[in-house]
């Protein structure tokens, strides 16, 4: 039972590395609170540094936005030649020039240093019109757009002629079809 005694008393009683000192939780507080407020000023520190960034961004943009006109939308090419005389274009709707190909009569004109005119009288401009019209013709014959043909559904006639050749209809609507125009009594 003494034993028992002792050994609580030992327990109670505080051990040299247990006790705390009150000067030295002050210090490591005070190390603890330092590196905290050494933090706190390199992150106000940031802050301030970006936001000084952000000012000039913004600063800068502003800048941008006033030195860069407002891009106006591209509008057709206008021909540079607007003293065209009434002559000139009715030689051009006489000759039948097509749209597409007045500007490069325009052009060749200017080139060759001549009146409208005088362009379209000219053999080598003829010659040129002459296949550009024909490459147009030809791209019109062409079918680029891969058209479809519609399916046509075959009338009761069509089908019974062509049951009668040898050639059987698949669907059976078709059959219904080719038996009852087999069966319709026809008329004189």
């Amino acid at each position: 039972m003494e034993n028992e005694e002792l050994e609580t008393q030992d327990s109670l009683t505080p051990d040299e590395n247990t006790e705390l000192e009150p000067e030295s939780v002050n210090a490591d507080d005070e190390a603890d609170m330092t590196a905290l407020k050494e933090k706190l000023t390199k992150a106000e520190e940031l802050a301030k540094n970006q936001k000084i960034r952000a000012e000039k961004a913004e600063a800068e943009a502003k800048k941008l936005k006033v030195v860069q006109p407002k891009e106006e939308p591209e509008l057709p090419k206008k021909s540079e030649n607007l003293n065209v005389s009434l002559s000139d274009l009715a030689a051009i709707t006489a000759a039948k020039i097509h749209p597409d190909d007045v500007e490069r009569v325009e052009k060749f004109a200017k080139d060759e240093g001549l009146t409208l005119k005088k362009a379209l009288d000219h053999e080598e401009l003829k010659a040129i019109l002459n296949i550009r019209g024909e490459l147009r013709k030809s791209a019109e014959a062409t079918n680029v757009g891969g058209s479809r043909k519609g399916s046509s559904k075959s009338t009761a006639e069509e089908i019974h002629e062509k049951a009668m050749s040898g050639q059987v209809p698949e669907s059976d609507e078709d059959m219904k079809k080719m038996i009852e125009h087999r069966f319709t009594p026809k008329e004189l």
